[in-house]
């Protein structure tokens, strides 16, 4: 306890003083200092081994977060600061890389609307033009398709949906809720990249009509 109280009032008291107060030698504060050390470098030698093993066991696509997530649930009480320390010290990283998704198909066949829009971008008014395409986005939860329709006149997006997949419900979710916000009128062209998987002509290009 003297020791360890020494060690934690260092820097506002001389070690010297603080030996000849509680009657102790320098000599076994500092042989006390070098076993606390030796001591943390024995547990950073096993938590490096415990580390190495979960990484082995993602194929190398964990980070510091998952593989303390995954000491944490084995019982390991650490930081999970420390597992980040040691892992950049002893250069363990995810290895995972962001590969390409594809999230358009190109149609062989003619079922697909005409183009009314013919590249005239020039609208007039809101909600008598939007355009609708599908993205995808990097997380650290994996890769997410972001569908969302914009309103050609103000550039605002007036519909949005997120999902792991990329489906037919992802694109009608975002057109719905384009047209539960706006409440466009008759008239209305909608228009979407010919690439897209989704062949249905109503999600190519529609008026809407009565």
């Amino acid at each position: 306890m003297i020791f360890n109280f020494m060690k934690d009032h260092r820097r506002q008291f001389p070690i010297e003083k603080m030996a000849q107060v509680f009657d102790v030698s320098r000599c076994g504060y500092y042989k006390y200092l070098r076993s606390g050390l030796s001591k943390r470098k024995t547990e950073n030698a096993e938590l490096l081994k415990m580390i190495k093993a979960v990484h082995k066991r993602s194929k190398g696509a964990y980070g510091s977060p998952k593989i303390h997530d995954a000491l944490k649930q084995n019982g390991n009480v650490c930081s999970r600061k420390r597992v980040a320390r040691i892992m950049q010290v002893n250069q363990i990283k995810s290895t995972r890389r962001k590969s390409w998704k594809r999230t358009a198909r190109g149609s062989s066949d003619d079922n697909s609307a005409p183009n009314l829009l013919q590249q005239n971008f020039a609208v007039d008014a809101k909600n008598l033009v939007w355009v609708a395409d599908i993205t995808y986005i990097w997380t650290q939860a994996g890769w997410v398709y972001l569908a969302v329709v914009l309103d050609l006149f103000s550039r605002k997006i007036v519909g949005f949906s997120l999902s792991y997949h990329c489906d037919t419900g992802l694109i009608i979710r975002a057109l719905e809720q384009a047209i539960c916000h706006r409440m466009p009128d008759n008239g209305l062209i909608h228009h979407s990249d010919r690439g897209s998987q989704y062949r249905s002509q109503e999600f190519k290009e529609f008026t809407i009509r009565d």
